[in-house]
C-alpha cells in the first residue's frame, strides 16, 4: 500500500502532466509553489514538461533575489520613482514576466487572493505583455470561501481553470472556469463546471476543452469605452432610445441614452458585430484625453482606464509612451498629422511700393552697375586734358580736379539713369560720347524692366510670408495654441532647439477661451490633419475665422493612433486583427469620406484644402487707389526734405565762407540778402 502522501503527490502530478503537455507547452509558466505538501510534484514518474517553468517559492522569496541572474534594483528604482508600491511578491512576478515572459501561472489554494492582487500588478509594471495569458488556480475542495471568486478578476478573464480536488476521492479533480461571457447583469463571474479527472485511471470524464474559446460569442456581454465626442473618429448624439448607454447616467435614465458614431467607432462596433457583444460608453471622468499612471491612477479617458472604470479607449489617441508604460495598445488605427491653422499672410505695405519690383539681389546688381558708370566718367573726364595735350589736332584744355570730375560723373550718371539730360552741355570728347552712350542704354533697359515690374505689382496685390511651415512658424516667432497637453505630448522629449522654440510658444486654453482668441486673430490654432485629407476642426474654429487663417502647408509631427486598452484585456488581440482586416479592405478610407460627409461642415473642409495654396487667380486686378502710390509719395517727401536740408546746408556754408572773407578783409559782415 502506497502512503497517503506519496499518491497524493502522484495524484497532482498526473494531473499537472496532462495540463503541461496538453495546454501549457507553447508559453513559459509561472508556478507559485505552495507549502502545502499536497501539490508537490514526483517529477521521477513524469518526463519533464516541454514548456519554459520559472518556479516562485513563496517561503524564501526575498531570499532567492539574490540567486537570479537578472538583478530587480534598476527595475525597483525606476518603479519607485513613479510612486508605485512594491512587496517581493509582485516584484519577483515582475521580473518573471519582463524577462522569461510568463504567460501562464498556476497558484494553489491559499496562495490564489494574494496571487491575484499581484498579477494585477505585475503585468502593469512589466513593459513587457502578453495577449494570451492563461490562469490556473489549484485547491482542495471547500479550502476556498467564495468570495474569492468574486473579485472583478474573475469578470475580467477569459482564461481561467479552477482545478477542485475532492476531499473524499483525492484522485478525483473537477475542473471548472468562469462564465466570463453574458451581460455583466447576468454575473460573468459565476462558476461552472467544465469536466472532470481521475487521476487514478488518468482519463477525463467528457473530454472537454479546459480553455474554451469564450472570445468567438460573447453572448451580448458589454465592452466599456471611455471616449469624448471627437469628430470623426468619435461622434456621440444623445437622445432616448438611442442604442447604447453612458454609464455616467443611472441605469434607467433615458438621458444617457447614446448612439455612437465615427470612424475609430464603428472599428468597434464592427468587432462587436463579429463577436457578439455590446458597447457601453463611460464619460464619468471623460473631458480631455488625460493621462495613466503605472500606479492605477489618472486623468479623463486614460485615467478611466488605469483605475479600471473601462476596457478601451479612443478618440486618436497616440503612441504615448509615458501612458503605455500603464496600459497596452492595439495595432495602429491611422495616420495623424498635428499642424495648425495660422493668420494669412497679409499684403506687403505701400510704402515698400518702389523697392518691391527687384529682389535684393537685382538692386545689389544694379547699384553696382551705377558704381562701374561713375567711376568709368570720372577717368574717362579727368584724363580727357591729357590725351588733349597728346594730341596736336585738338585744342588744348585745363586740367581739372578729382573732385570736379567727381561730381560730373555722379551727377551725370544718375540723370541719366532717370532718364535725363546732362545739363543741357554739348560733349565733344569721342570717349566720353561712347561712355554716354553706352550709359543710356544700360539705364533705359534697367528702367524699362523696373517700370514693368511696377506695373504688375501695381495691378496684382503683393502679399508677405505666412508662418505655415515648421521653420517659419519658429523664425516668427508666432503664438499658437490648443485645448490640451496632449496636441505636444509627443514632442515634449524632442530637445532640438526647433521644436524647443515651438513648445515656447505653445500655450493651453479653455474652449471658451480659444473662441475668444480666435476672433480677435494674431495666433496659430492646433488642428488635425486625417489620413485620408480631410481635417478634425474644434468648435472655436468657425467658417468666419477660418476666412482669415491658412492652414500650414506640413505638420509639425505626425503619430500613429491607437485604441489604449486596461492591461491583460483578453479581447486586445482579436481587436488587432479586426483592425487589420478593416485596413486590408479599404474601409479605413470610405468611413472617413462618408463620416466627413454625414457629420462635418464640407464648407470649412474646403476652406481648409484652398488655403494651402496661394489663390491669387481669383483676386484679379485690381483698381489703383491712393494707397498704391504712399511709397511714391513718400519717397518724393523724403526727396523735398533731403532738398530743403542740403540748401539750408548750402546757404550756411556761403554764409560762412562770406564772414570768414570780410573778417581777413576787415570788411563787415555782410546779411545774406545783400549776396543776392
Amino acid at each position: 500500500m502506497l502512503p497517503e502522501k506519496y499518491l497524493l503527490s502522484l495524484y497532482w502530478t498526473r494531473m499537472f502532466n496532462v495540463l503541461m503537455q496538453n495546454y501549457l507547452s507553447s508559453t513559459t509558466t509561472c508556478i507559485i509553489w505552495s507549502e502545502n505538501e499536497n501539490f508537490s510534484i514526483n517529477w521521477e514518474n513524469i518526463n519533464p514538461p516541454a514548456g519554459a517553468i520559472i518556479n516562485i517559492r513563496l517561503r524564501d522569496l526575498e531570499a532567492s533575489f539574490v540567486e537570479d541572474v537578472v538583478d530587480f534594483a534598476a527595475k525597483r528604482e525606476e518603479l519607485l520613482n513613479d510612486y508605485v508600491a512594491l512587496n517581493p511578491f509582485v516584484e519577483k512576478l515582475t521580473l518573471s514576466i519582463e524577462k522569461s515572459h510568463c504567460e501562464s501561472f498556476i497558484a494553489f489554494q491559499m496562495d490564489i487572493p494574494i496571487f491575484i492582487e499581484a498579477i494585477i500588478n505585475a503585468s502593469r509594471y512589466s513593459i513587457w505583455r502578453s495577449l494570451s495569458n492563461k490562469f490556473v488556480f489549484v485547491y482542495n475542495e471547500n479550502a476556498l470561501q467564495e468570495v474569492v471568486f468574486q473579485h472583478r478578476f474573475f469578470e475580467d478573464q477569459s482564461a481561467i481553470l479552477l482545478i477542485e480536488r475532492s476531499n473524499a476521492n483525492p484522485e478525483i479533480f473537477d475542473l471548472k472556469t468562469n462564465k466570463f461571457v453574458g451581460p455583466r447583469a447576468e454575473n460573468p463571474k459565476e462558476i461552472y463546471s467544465l469536466d472532470r479527472f481521475n487521476a487514478s485511471g488518468n482519463n477525463f470524464l467528457h473530454g472537454s476543452n479546459l480553455f474554451p474559446d469564450k472570445l468567438k460569442n460573447l453572448q451580448g456581454r458589454e465592452v466599456i469605452l471611455a471616449a469624448f465626442d471627437y469628430r470623426p473618429d468619435v461622434i456621440l448624439e444623445y437622445y432616448p432610445g438611442a442604442p447604447s448607454h453612458d454609464r455616467a447616467f443611472a441605469p434607467n435614465d433615458t438621458n444617457g441614452d447614446v448612439k455612437i458614431d465615427g470612424t475609430e467607432a464603428r472599428i468597434l462596433k464592427t468587432f462587436c458585430e463579429m463577436y457578439n457583444c455590446s458597447i457601453d460608453i463611460d464619460k464619468s471622468d471623460v473631458d480631455d484625453w488625460g493621462i495613466a499612471y503605472r500606479n492605477m491612477t489618472g486623468e479623463a479617458t486614460l485615467g478611466m482606464l488605469a483605475k479600471g472604470k473601462a476596457e478601451v479607449g479612443i478618440s486618436a489617441m497616440y503612441t504615448w509612451y509615458s501612458d503605455y508604460l500603464a496600459l497596452d495598445m492595439s495595432m495602429y488605427i491611422g495616420r495623424s498629422g498635428i499642424t495648425c491653422v495660422v493668420p494669412a499672410p497679409k499684403r506687403l505695405a505701400s510704402w515698400l511700393l518702389p523697392i518691391e519690383p527687384f529682389q535684393p539681389a537685382l538692386w545689389a546688381f544694379v547699384f553696382a552697375c551705377l558704381c562701374v558708370e561713375i567711376l568709368a566718367l570720372l577717368f574717362i573726364d579727368h584724363l580727357r586734358p591729357v590725351i588733349y595735350s597728346l594730341s596736336e589736332r585738338l585744342p588744348s584744355t585745363t586740367k581739372t580736379s578729382w573732385w570736379h570730375n567727381f561730381e560730373y560723373a555722379f551727377s551725370t550718371t544718375l540723370l541719366l539713369f532717370v532718364s535725363q539730360s546732362s545739363k543741357g552741355i554739348m560733349v565733344g570728347f569721342t570717349p566720353l560720347r561712347i561712355m554716354l552712350f553706352a550709359c543710356f542704354l544700360n539705364d533705359i533697359v534697367i528702367t524699362s524692366i523696373y517700370g514693368g515690374g511696377l506695373s504688375s505689382i501695381l495691378t496684382v496685390p503683393s502679399f508677405g510670408q505666412a508662418a505655415d511651415s515648421v521653420e517659419r512658424l519658429y523664425a516668427f516667432q508666432l503664438k499658437w495654441a490648443g485645448d490640451s497637453e496632449a496636441w505636444v505630448a509627443a514632442i515634449r522629449d524632442d530637445d532640438s532647439e526647433l521644436i524647443q522654440g515651438l513648445l515656447r510658444n505653445y500655450a493651453i486654453h479653455s474652449e471658451e477661451e480659444l473662441i475668444k482668441l480666435a476672433e480677435t486673430g494674431g495666433m496659430g490654432f492646433t488642428i488635425e490633419r486625417l489620413p485620408f485629407g480631410h481635417f478634425a476642426v474644434q468648435d472655436h474654429l468657425t467658417s468666419s475665422v477660418l476666412d482669415r487663417m491658412k492652414i500650414m502647408v506640413e505638420d509639425i509631427y505626425f503619430q500613429y493612433t491607437v485604441a489604449f486598452t486596461s492591461r491583460m484585456w483578453p479581447m486586445l488581440e482579436r481587436f488587432n486583427e479586426m483592425v487589420y482586416m478593416w485596413h486590408s479592405s479599404g474601409f479605413d478610407k470610405f468611413w472617413e469620406w462618408r463620416i466627413v460627409a454625414d457629420y462635418l461642415d464640407g464648407n470649412i473642409q474646403k476652406i481648409l484644402l484652398a488655403s494651402q495654396y496661394a489663390n491669387l487667380e481669383d483676386i484679379g486686378p485690381v483698381k489703383l487707389g491712393m494707397s498704391n502710390f504712399v511709397g511714391m509719395l513718400l519717397l518724393w517727401l523724403l526727396g523735398i526734405v533731403f532738398a530743403t536740408l542740403a540748401f539750408m546746408g548750402e546757404l550756411l556754408f556761403a554764409r560762412m565762407k562770406r564772414s570768414k572773407e570780410s573778417a581777413k578783409n576787415g570788411v563787415g559782415e555782410q546779411s545774406i540778402g545783400e549776396m543776392y
